[in-house]
């Protein structure tokens, strides 16, 4: 490393903030400079920003402590969210809620001084202060020193976390199309099932006519879980774990990030068996209101009081009814905020008299396997996302502080150091 060297910040790159045109005078708004905001930042992921959701005009920049920032620099947030850097594609202004960095080209490389910054982020909000909204001072960033290898090694690990960052933004986009492609198909294959041509109307809708509308209670059996209030004790010794509604995910899975324990003798009626659904019944949010998850974890578990259990009989396939189930809530169909909803206080003995669709057996297993497929491939994506993720934080561990020196030479080996 005798090649990198120690450099405050300030002298790789100028430093400066931005400004907020006044809102009260029309002339300055609307105009054709792209004006970034925190916000156009943290909802992108996206290293480069080309537009932002307000502009202004040429006067308004000239009125307003704001700068025009030239294309192919760095621009971090250092108010509230701090830490967070894209790259500007365009000459654009900031908000005051920024530290842009107009680099050096000769020192630095935009692209490397995006992955060091954001490498440092969690420094630059240990090192914020303020009473209302941390904020790093344009001064703590002047100082900050930084290693830094020659501009031809920053290019070079640039270029090996941006082509990780490119998988990432693919698997990403295929992660999104897919969970469309599921909602479409939820709404199809729940509502017309699989080769029908004649439908019926049913409070639901439109329906196949073989279908059936049929109460939950013959088909299945809810009860109310354990009382949460003999439950609260994280002591694994005490006995077996219980699942709150915290523990199922708004995507219809069983998160054990928080566990709490009960005595075996107070849930053996509450006990849980694979294929068992859990509803969420109760919430302080109705957006967490119709959550269900398919209980599939081993060992001995039991559920609160604000989960519904459901087990379906022979007759049912318990995967179709969690698709039903989760098909439900996303349509509203449990809210208090739309007309679309239950008519009645929601409760196990209400749930007991809920009208649901029947098909056969045979069609629920046809259209869980279809749901389920296009899970598992939802799944796959996910997996991939984290893999990349990872290898991400390693590489920017090891090419950003020198650990792993990249060659210079296409033909030169690696050297560790």
């Amino acid at each position: 490393m005798s090649d990198w060297k120690r450099v405050k910040l300030e002298e790789i790159a100028e430093i400066t903030g931005g400004g907020t045109p006044s809102k009260s005078n029309d002339e300055y708004w609307n105009g054709d400079i792209p004006w970034l905001t925190p916000t156009d930042v943290t909802k992108s992921k996206k290293n480069f920003l080309s537009d932002t959701e307000s502009y202004i005009t040429d006067i308004g920049l000239k009125k307003s402590s704001a700068k025009l920032i030239p294309e192919n620099n760095v621009l971090m947030t250092s108010r509230a969210t701090i830490g967070k850097s894209i790259i500007n594609k365009v000459p654009m202004a900031t908000n005051q809620g920024f530290a842009n960095f107009i680099c050096d080209g000769m020192k630095v490389s935009s692209e490397y001084l995006l992955y060091l910054l954001n490498s440092k982020a969690k420094k630059f909000e240990q090192l914020g202060s303020g009473s209302t909204f941390k904020e790093i001072s344009k001064g703590e960033l002047k100082s900050f020193v930084v290693d830094l290898p020659p501009v031809v090694e920053q290019q070079k690990i640039a270029a090996i976390l941006s082509s990780v960052d490119e998988a990432i933004e693919k698997t990403e986009q295929i992660i999104e199309q897919t969970e469309k492609v599921k909602k479409g198909l939820m709404q199809q294959l729940l509502t017309k099932g699989i080769g029908h041509t004649e439908f019926k109307y049913t409070p639901f809708g439109k329906i196949p006519i073989p279908w059936k509308v049929t109460p939950v209670e013959q088909f299945a059996t809810v009860e109310y879980g354990v009382s949460e209030a003999v439950s609260n004790n994280t002591d694994s010794s005490i006995g077996i774990p219980i699942l709150t509604g915290a523990n199922i995910t708004l995507d219809g899975k069983i998160d054990l990030f928080k566990q709490v324990y009960i005595q075996k003798r107070d849930a053996e009626k509450f006990q849980l068996k694979k294929g068992d659904l859990l509803f969420n019944w109760r919430s302080g949010s109705q957006h967490h209101v119709g959550k269900t998850a398919i209980f599939n974890l081993d060992g001995d578990f039991t559920y609160a009081s604000f989960i519904l259990r459901i087990r379906v009989n022979g007759e049912c396939d318990y995967r179709y009814y969690y698709y039903l189930l989760n098909y439900l809530k996303s349509i509203g169909y449990f809210s208090k905020d739309t007309s679309v909803q239950v008519n009645f206080k929601l409760n196990a003995t209400s749930f007991r008299e809920l009208l649901l669709i029947k098909p056969s057996l045979d069609e629920q297993k046809q259209i869980s396997q279809r749901l389920l497929a296009i899970d598992n491939k939802i799944k796959l994506e996910k997996d991939k996302l984290l893999r990349l993720a990872n290898l991400k934080h390693g590489l920017m561990q090891q090419l950003l502080t020198g650990k792993v020196r990249v060659p210079i030479d296409d033909e030169e080996e690696v050297k560790e150091t």
